[in-house]
């Protein structure tokens, strides 16, 4: 009787429904460690089809520097997601091999001697809805992180060109300074911070912002203006307008001398200066006369005003 009913219930088991399989997770993660190369892909390997619905607009993936990693994290897990992430990378975000990975690519080399974080949201599912687990099987913020090292190839080559600091009212709405890119490789200035040298000597700076994505192609301009930039001005397309100062540019530029400027990468080098070593008091805008040549007064003149359209 005993091997009868041990028999059965065997039978029954053996029939019954499967135990449902494990959760699909991720696999890992790469580059890792130091010293990786500013032109390196990043990606995010997974054991199963990932469902790519926001993971290739940065809404639950993202590449951001280390010194914002815990805004990525909040971002990656809110509603809204981390798209617009300020310290964000710009990536082109693909998902390839069947869905098994994400693949990362830098629209322009990554900062030097910088630390990255590749952070994907908990929310992020597999292609059939299920919940996809980090390595360790639990639902969390999934997080690598590397460093770069020496950047290499041709550099990026910003200029400071032109500068707008008499505008019409409201000046906060007109004020602007023009960056150009003209090295051989793409630019991406998110980061960087602009100052202004005071009558005392002193710089004030603050932080430019570009647009979601926005990278400076060699040869390309952008302006950057303040937060109440009003959009007066008719730039060419494809210029990017990006912020610095949270109404007026910089606080404000005065109109009683002329302008004195620096764009430092955010390690703190300069780049590019405009107004170093003197130059005219200008009743609209002071433009270099050769972009690429030196920061003198001999080679800044008084101008209505170009923005964008370099000479």
């Amino acid at each position: 009787m005993k091997a009868l009913r041990a028999a059965a219930l065997a039978t029954i088991l053996a029939c019954g429904p499967r135990p449902p399989d494990p959760l699909p997770r991720i696999v890992g993660a790469s580059p890792q460690g130091e010293g990786v190369p500013t032109t390196t892909s990043a990606e995010v390997r997974f054991d199963a089809p990932v469902d790519g619905n926001g993971l290739t607009d940065g809404r639950l993936l993202v590449l951001a520097s280390a010194e914002v990693l815990h805004a990525a994290v909040t971002a990656v897990e809110s509603d809204t997601g981390a798209a617009d992430l300020q310290g964000a990378a710009a990536v082109d975000a693909t998902v390839v091999d069947g869905g098994t990975r994400v693949l990362l690519r830098p629209r322009a080399p990554l900062r030097g001697w910088t630390g990255y974080a590749i952070v994907l949201s908990s929310r992020v599912r597999a292609a059939d809805g299920r919940p996809m687990l980090d390595p360790d099987g639990r639902r969390r913020t999934f997080v690598a992180s590397f460093g770069t090292g020496a950047p290499e190839g041709p550099p990026p080559t910003p200029a400071l060109t032109e500068v707008l600091a008499d505008a019409a009212t409201p000046e906060a709405g007109g004020e602007y300074v023009e960056v150009a890119n003209l090295g051989a490789s793409p630019l991406d200035i998110g980061g960087f911070r602009l100052a202004k040298r005071t009558a005392s000597g002193a710089l004030v700076s603050c932080e430019v912002t570009p647009p979601p994505g926005a990278v400076l192609a060699p040869g390309a301009v952008a302006l950057v203006a303040g937060g109440a930039y009003d959009g007066r001005y008719a730039l060419p397309a494809g210029v990017p307008v990006m912020t610095c100062g949270a109404t007026a540019l910089l606080g404000g530029i005065a109109n009683d001398r002329a302008p004195d400027l620096v764009l430092s990468d955010p390690g703190g080098h300069v780049l590019a200066t405009f107004g170093a070593g003197g130059g005219p008091v200008c009743p609209a805008a002071a433009e270099k006369i050769d972009p690429a040549g030196a920061d003198e007064p001999g080679n800044i003149a008084c101008t209505d005003g170009s923005p964008g359209v370099l000479p």
